[in-house]
């Protein structure tokens, strides 16, 4: 499947919920997960993938769950939803309280994963 046809998937089934994508190559060896929007911008080298499945938040969080596990946690309040993050820092570990955004998620998932997830 190429870039273009993922494209107009996401055209096509995207809804108010969908925040990110997940795609994977034809050979299932490498799986890859991308703010849609940040997706849909930076495609265009029309690569040939195998496949690509649209997100929620709660589909990503539990991505961010497996990976993290118990160091990252949800706290919901009246204020707003958080994630408490608990990494290692260059001087020990530390805790990094953020909003429950699609731009939050994302980060942490990058860092936790070093941006080379594999399925």
């Amino acid at each position: 499947m190429k870039e273009s046809e993922m494209l107009k998937i996401i055209d096509e089934r995207r809804n108010e919920n969908h925040h990110f994508v997940k795609i994977w190559r034809k050979e299932n060896d490498f799986v890859d997960f991308d703010l849609i929007e940040r997706f849909k911008k930076n495609a265009g080298s029309n690569k040939d993938l195998g496949g690509i499945d649209l997100l929620t938040m709660d589909d990503m969080w539990n991505e961010l769950k497996r990976i993290a596990g118990e160091r990252v946690k949800l706290m919901r309040d009246n204020a707003g939803d958080k994630v408490e993050w608990v990494y290692e820092g260059k001087t020990g570990t530390r805790t990094q309280v953020c909003s429950y955004t699609p731009e939050t998620l994302m980060a942490i998932f990058d860092v936790e994963t070093k941006g080379n997830p594999v399925d």
